[in-house]
């Protein structure tokens, strides 16, 4: 029998066909890996970026009412300090997480920041509460530190926000911290 030669070399073995299976293989696991990795790694950052817009907005809200504070000489929204003595207040914290205070643009309605359900709210008027952030995001600490709020300290009020939140499925906090003094100068009247 006479063979060609040139027929013999167009085919492929059985060894190199499954050599070139277990390479395309080992490709498109590492691929597949690498896809997978980039998608969660996405998925993390949206997550991340929903937090910090809330967050932020939260932060902007508050501090943009802060800044109209204004002395609540009536006593019916903001305690005098120590009660009964005269001396107003500009804001009230009772406990860590909650501000009360008296805003000048919303007609000296009250006003109280709070942290209830792992969500940052706002009470406008007694019952009328709205929440700022969504219940998608888990806000795990809210603190309100408040110096100079009453008006015989000789300091202008100023309240420093501390915000720690997270998206559920993210294992990555953001922590935030922002500070806003009162816009009107804090003089006895």
């Amino acid at each position: 029998m006479i063979y060609n030669k040139s027929s013999k070399e167009n085919g492929f073995t059985l060894v190199e066909v499954l050599v070139a299976a277990a390479i395309f293989g080992t490709l498109m696991v590492a691929i597949t890996g690498i896809f997978i990795s980039a998608l969660r790694v996405e998925k993390g950052v949206l997550s991340s970026k929903k937090v910090l817009g809330q967050i932020s907005y939260a932060a902007e809200y508050m501090t943009r009412a802060l800044r109209m504070a204004e002395k609540d000489q009536t006593g019916l929204c903001v305690r005098d300090v120590p009660l009964g003595s005269g001396i107003y207040a500009n804001y009230e914290s009772i406990v860590e997480s909650e501000i009360i205070f008296k805003n000048a643009l919303q007609d000296g309605d009250c006003q109280r920041f709070f942290l209830e359900d792992n969500q940052i709210k706002y009470e406008t008027s007694p019952g009328v509460i709205v929440e700022l952030t969504s219940s998608d995001i888990i806000v795990e600490n809210l603190k309100f530190e408040i110096s100079g709020e009453t008006e015989g300290d000789d300091l202008q009020p100023f309240v420093t926000i501390y915000m720690e939140a997270y998206a559920e499925k993210s294992i990555s906090k953001l922590k935030i911290q922002t500070s806003v003094s009162q816009r009107n100068l804090d003089i006895n009247y």
